[in-house]
């Protein structure tokens, strides 16, 4: 069943350019980055990983979530066979899917090189999925992109402060609450390809990350069936 769902959300994504439109901003992102001195592209790269994936992703899930209440495919979740867990769950792949050849754009422009490309997809495909399920919960409760736009900003300003602590702009004992954010052991995997970055340390990055995936899914279908489904505000 989410296979199907993955296959018919790319099909209408497709035709309504929402995916294509996803990848021109990697496109965009990418020659951006080729615009900075190479001196620059260890610190510019993995920013942009992290917008695309993360504040991207987020932002285009919450939309598609809009755009599918006012034509009313969510609410009949709640009166068909269909799975809406599976609707979350195929929401997900899709994005983390989709995130991949985006983080190959930016990448493989920024850098000009295939090396650590690895390191970036997986860092890309578990903050991908955290973030997808994250814009799930937030979103089911909002009409539309207005009402979404604080959360989003926040969520966005959260997102970079782990990039500003890693660079030393945040230096006071009290930001080392800033690696519980799921951005910071993303940013592990961002940064391997520039930098030495210790398989232990990609290895707790790596767990962090599936507990914040597992963390955001519940709350994804908790939120999701009382505002989405149900339609309770």
């Amino acid at each position: 069943m989410i296979g199907e769902l993955v296959r018919l959300d790319l099909k209408v994504g497709t035709r309504g350019y929402v995916y294509p439109i996803y990848l021109l901003v990697a496109l965009a992102y990418g020659l951006m980055v080729m615009a900075f001195p190479e001196g620059y592209r260890s610190t510019v790269v993995p920013l942009f990983l992290l917008l695309e994936p993360g504040m991207v992703g987020f932002t285009f899930v919450g939309t598609a979530i809009f755009a599918e209440k006012k034509d009313g495919t969510i609410g009949a979740l709640a009166v068909t066979p269909l799975d809406w867990r599976a609707y979350i769950l195929a929401k997900a792949l899709l994005m983390a899917l989709v995130s991949l050849p985006a983080a190959v754009l930016i990448f493989c422009l920024g850098t000009r090189s295939l090396n650590g490309l690895p390191y970036v997809l997986a860092g890309t495909l578990l903050v991908s999925v955290v973030y997808t399920l994250l814009g799930i919960a937030i979103a089911s409760k909002y009409r539309d992109l207005d009402d979404y736009f604080v959360p989003l900003l926040g969520v966005m300003v959260l997102s970079l402060l782990p990039f500003a602590h890693y660079h030393g702009y945040l230096t006071d004992g009290i930001w080392k609450v800033l690696y519980v954010i799921p951005s910071y052991p993303a940013l592990y995997f961002f940064k391997a390809p520039f930098e030495e970055i210790s398989t232990n340390t990609l290895l707790w990055s790596s767990l962090a990350l599936i507990i914040w995936s597992g963390m955001a899914y519940n709350l994804a279908k908790i939120r999701f069936y009382r505002y989405a489904v149900e339609g309770v505000r």
